[in-house]
Parts: structure tokens; C-alpha cells; sequence
């Protein structure tokens, strides 16, 4: 037992990491069992029993992590992922509590506690997606395995190391090069996202006539207006990665014959589900849209100018600004393949940007916005700084006790 005022002692990983894994999937399952639990009690009509309603609960949990389910013979994979931004909190904050409370002071300790909560939440996350199977839904717990590892491996990783006490000597032990290259290329992806979800909240201003009829045909009511706004906000990232890939010239698929893009007006109409936010589609090509995909090269901009502060010499700054226009290139993928996938029905199998196409005109993009500013700030003269005073100079200067 701890004297009074002392220091709680460690404890140990194998009773931390349960807690943490048990904290974050509980508590995750009761934020999405909240809107299931309110439309079963409003609805008059419904003969679920708890059993169903708690397996549905479990269902929207794990599509939350950005798992397909599977409808009937359809299959969704085209998901709200900002609601990932949920568990993933969760995880950080029960990954900081455990790197706190396990007192994580070496690299051993932090992979220890981070890694065995990873595998304990993704061995729930599979369980509830075997058992949350309702009449016509069901996930696939392959799926269900490999989303929650990699986000909660993520996740964990970083919650714990904010936790610990070890987090400023892991982040000096980084190399000045790699963080400047990880520092572009953030404020490069956060910037695309950024000036992607500006034009989708513009679009969606303008066409909000659209937004209002869409809406009244729906005739959601109270609690079914609630859902539609969480599942649009929820849509939101992907709504402007969409955007993203629209501007940058790479387009969007709706469906097998149809692709949105600046240059070229839509070729042929799709039949799209009523959803508010696909009110935001562009519908026609204006002259503006040619001028686009200036978004990607005022991203390398900022690339090149976060590589400039640092004060390499010229060779190495381009090399830092490729290495950052790689990085966020590889983001930019990442993001866009999370923002495409199937709606289910066959004239929407393929919807969304085209991931490959996408990362690659971002990345030439990038290149010459990132690696032009680099060059500018190379030719630029650089202001003559007075010689340094070391002690062997101060010592020149003093007077010679022989004379």
C-alpha cells in the first residue's frame, strides 16, 4: 500500500490493457446503441426484441470502423468514415490513461501496452461482428479484423505515447529531415481537405434548394432527421475528398458510365439516391473549373515553404520537398481509396474518385508547386551574417600577458 502523498506504483500491462480494450469498445458500442435504442422505443410499429436491437447496435459499431456490410446480395462498402473519428478517440484516450497508469517509460513498455490493447479491442471488434448478424446485415468479421487492428494499432500507438513520460524523447530521437518532411506533407493533406470541404459547403449553399426538396421527399421526421444529419456529417470527409479529386482532374465516378470532372460535362444522367448531399455534385462545367487543379500546387507551396524555413542547402531542399510531396501523395490515396467503394445497387458499384489516377496528379501537382518554391527561395540572396564568437576568437582577442 502507497504512504500518503506518494506516487501510485505501475501497474501491470496485463491488467491495463483489458481495462483500456474493454473501456473504449464499450463505451464506442453505447454511443451508436444511443440512435438505435431512441428509434426502437418511437417506433410503434417495430416487433424487435432486445436481442435484435442490441445486435444492431453492434452492427452500426463495427461498420463505424469502416467495415463493408453486406445488405440482402448487396454490399456497401462506400461508408460514412467520419464517424471513425469516434473509436479513434476513444482508442487515444484509453491509450493515454493506460501509458499513464502503466507509468510507459521505454520503448518495450509502450509497444507492450499499446500492441496488447490493439489485439484485445480487434479480438472484440471480430467477436461482435460474427454475433450482430440481423435479418438481411452482416458484416465480414476478415473485414472487421483488419480494420480494427490497423486503427487501433494507430490509434494506441499514439495515445500511449502521450501518456507516457518517454513522448519527448521519442519525438527528439525523430531526424530534423523526417520531421520536416512529415510537417509538409500534414499541412498539405490538411489543406486539400480543407479547400475540399470549403467547395462542398459552397455547393451545397448554392444548390440548398436541392438540399430543402431532397429533404421534404424524405419526410425523415424528428428522430429520422437526427440520423440524417449524423450520417451527413458523417459523409462529410467524403464528400470533400470527392471534391478533392473533382478539382485536382482525376473526377468521380458515378456508377460505371459516368465521371464528373472540370473539363469534361457529365456525358450521360444516373439515377443517385436521395441523399442531401449529393445535392453538392457539380452539374455543369464553367469556365472557372479549368483553373482547379491550382488547389495541388498551392499545397506544394506550403510544402515548399515549410522546407525552406528549415535552412538546408539547395539540393536538399528539393530532395525534402519531393520526399514531402511523396508522403502526402501516399495520404491522398489513402484518403481517397476510404472515400470510394459500392452503394450496393448496379448502376452504383463503382462510385467515387479513382484512388491511383487521383494520387498522381496531386503528387505532379504537388512536385511543382513544392519544388518551384524551393528553387525560388535558393536564388534568393541571403543576407551576410556576422562571424560567429567562439571562445578560441575571444581568446585571440585578449591581450598577451607577454606583452
Amino acid at each position: 500500500m502507497n504512504a500518503p502523498g506518494a506516487t501510485p506504483s505501475a501497474r501491470a500491462w496485463w491488467v491495463v490493457a483489458p481495462l483500456a480494450a474493454i473501456w473504449a469498445a464499450a463505451l464506442g458500442w453505447a454511443i451508436f446503441a444511443l440512435p438505435v435504442l431512441a428509434a426502437w422505443v418511437s417506433s410503434v410499429q417495430s416487433t424487435a426484441g432486445w436481442g435484435q436491437v442490441l445486435r444492431t447496435a453492434g452492427l452500426a459499431w463495427v461498420v463505424a470502423h469502416d467495415v463493408p456490410v453486406q445488405v440482402g446480395g448487396a454490399t456497401y462498402s462506400l461508408l460514412p468514415w467520419g464517424l471513425l473519428a469516434i473509436p479513434v478517440f476513444l482508442l487515444v484516450y484509453a491509450g493515454r490513461w493506460a501509458g499513464r497508469v502503466a507509468k510507459v517509460d521505454t520503448v518495450r513498455d509502450w509497444l507492450l501496452v499499446a500492441g496488447s490493447t490493439a489485439v484485445l479491442y480487434t479480438v472484440l471488434v471480430t467477436v461482435v461482428s460474427l454475433l450482430a448478424r440481423v435479418p438481411g446485415a452482416r458484416t465480414s468479421a476478415k473485414y472487421a479484423l483488419l480494420a480494427a487492428l490497423a486503427i487501433s494499432v494507430l490509434a494506441l500507438l499514439w495515445g500511449v505515447l502521450h501518456g507516457s513520460s518517454m513522448r519527448p524523447m521519442i519525438l527528439s530521437a525523430i531526424p530534423r529531415d523526417l520531421r520536416v518532411v512529415i510537417r509538409g506533407a500534414v499541412i498539405a493533406i490538411a489543406t486539400l481537405i480543407g479547400m475540399g470541404a470549403a467547395l462542398v459547403a459552397l455547393s451545397l449553399i448554392v444548390h440548398f434548394g436541392e438540399v430543402i426538396r431532397i429533404q421534404q421527399y424524405l419526410e425523415p421526421g424528428p428522430l429520422g432527421g437526427v440520423a440524417l444529419l449524423v450520417l451527413s456529417i458523417g459523409y462529410l470527409p467524403v464528400a470533400a475528398m470527392w471534391a478533392v479529386s473533382y478539382c485536382l482532374g482525376a473526377g468521380v465516378s458515378i456508377g460505371t458510365d459516368v465521371t464528373l470532372t472540370p473539363f469534361i460535362a457529365t456525358s450521360a444522367p444516373v439515377e443517385l439516391p436521395p441523399f442531401p448531399m449529393l445535392a453538392a455534385l457539380p452539374q455543369d462545367v464553367g469556365p472557372v473549373a479549368w483553373a482547379l487543379p491550382v488547389i495541388g500546387v498551392f499545397a506544394g507551396t506550403l510544402i515548399g515553404l515549410v522546407v525552406a524555413k528549415g535552412g538546408f542547402r539547395l539540393g536538399r531542399r528539393i530532395c525534402l520537398a519531393a520526399g514531402a510531396s511523396l508522403l502526402a501523395a501516399i495520404g491522398v490515396y489513402l484518403l481517397l481509396f476510404m472515400s470510394s467503394g459500392a452503394l450496393g445497387t448496379m448502376n452504383l458499384v463503382q462510385v467515387g474518385p479513382k484512388p491511383a489516377l487521383g494520387a498522381t496528379i496531386a503528387l505532379a501537382l504537388m512536385l511543382i508547386g513544392s519544388v518551384a518554391t524551393v528553387l525560388l527561395f535558393g536564388l534568393r540572396p541571403k543576407a551576410s551574417l556576422p562571424e560567429p564568437v567562439t571562445a578560441e576568437s575571444e581568446i585571440d582577442e585578449l591581450p598577451s600577458i607577454a606583452e
